[in-house]
């Protein structure tokens, strides 16, 4: 019977992948109550988990797209790991540096998940469930440990804690911009062109939730995709209403964001980390999918978290045996975006309306 003192807990990804991974955390600490969690994920986004019930100890990876600095960086991160004499490790959504990273602790088990579909799990002492089959990530992380042998349900959702300071703080800064509620948040960016929904269609939602609830719009967005702020306001009247009523939120920590997310009704955005995020706390989403398949990404209950995705269409091309088609391609230039240009504001707007009646107008008050 496993009964660990020490786990360690592995996942170099993206903000998504971080927020998708406390369902596998609150599960560990569930099975292993007395046992210390170590987390080491990149940075910032590693910072989301800090209070996470269970999690004592969190190691920030920096992530270099060189690879010989990426395989120092690794290198020296094994190292320090080693010290530390953990019993198990969990490796989620690995990749060749991070499988490296878990089998230089020594911890005698290990259940390491590679990220490809198909590929081996590099250097794990069990065997995961599971493997080349297509399924939400979130069950693919649980799977990671149903390899010890521990019986986890699925379904379980991610959830992110925030101290009521930090809400509270979040609170009142909004107040101070002079947002009215209720707040629609719209995430505009995505890890490629592609995923991103027109911008004046974000902004044809936003016009029609500020028109109806006499509320506010948050426009949220990362470092980088300062231009697309500017695209979407070009699409919203320069008035003296409209400014004060939508407004874009100013680069800042991730807990900050969180916190900020936190005091949304409703999140509207396309498949990008801030929707994880606002799932995570409690906000209902709407949630544009375009080129990719929602079945990876969109473990959500989707009566409080809809997605909107056109299908079939026969430009996505990209698949595997058991996997939904999708496309990969960067820029889409032949067939003129219709994934996401055949998914119009109304039908957005619809379903923002609705789960904001049904779910989000209590919220922040």
């Amino acid at each position: 019977m496993l009964n660990p003192k020490r786990i360690l807990v592995t996942k170099f990804r993206a903000m998504g992948d971080t927020v998708l991974l406390t369902a596998a955390l609150k599960e560990l600490h569930r099975q292993f109550p007395l046992a210390q969690i170590h987390v080491a994920a990149t940075e910032p986004w590693v910072w989301l988990l800090d209070g996470f019930p269970g999690v004592t100890k969190l190691w920030p990876v920096t992530w270099h797209h060189d690879r010989g600095a990426r395989t120092k960086a690794a290198t020296r991160l094994a190292f320090q790991l080693r010290k530390e004499h953990f019993d198990v490790v969990f490796g989620f959504h690995a990749s060749p540096v991070a499988a490296m990273v878990a089998l230089s602790t020594g911890a005698k088990v290990r259940s390491i998940h590679f990220h490809s579909f198909k590929a081996k799990n590099m250097y794990s002492t069990v065997v995961v469930p599971g493997k080349g089959i297509m399924k939400p990530v979130v069950e693919r992380d649980l799977d990671t440990i149903r390899a010890v042998g521990l019986d986890v349900p699925e379904g379980v959702m991610p959830e992110i804690f925030l101290k009521e300071t930090e809400k509270d703080f979040a609170k009142e800064e909004l107040q101070a911009w002079g947002m009215k509620r209720p707040i629609l948040g719209v995430a505009l960016g995505a890890s490629r062109a592609t995923k991103i929904w027109p911008l004046h269609r974000f902004a044809e939602v936003s016009l029609q939730w500020v028109k109806e609830t006499n509320g506010s719009v948050l426009v949220i967005g990362g470092p980088g995709e300062e231009a697309l702020a500017e695209e979407f306001f070009r699409s919203i009247p320069n008035t003296p209403e409209m400014r004060k009523a939508v407004q874009v939120m100013q680069p800042c920590s991730v807990r900050m964001l969180a916190s900020r997310i936190s005091q949304l009704n409703v999140l509207l955005g396309n498949d990008s980390g801030p929707r994880h995020l606002a799932t995570a706390l409690g906000v209902p989403t709407v949630t544009i999918f375009g080129p990719e398949h929602p079945l990876e990404w969109h473990p959500y209950p989707q009566n409080r978290h809809p997605r909107l995705f056109v299908e079939p269409l026969h430009c996505r091309v990209n698949t595997e045996p058991g996997s939904p088609p999708w496309c990969g391609i960067q820029e889409c230039i032949v067939e003129a975006h219709q994934c996401m240009t055949k998914i119009t504001a109304d039908q957005a707007h619809e379903q923002v309306m609705r789960v904001y009646q049904e779910y989000g107008k209590n919220l922040g008050i």
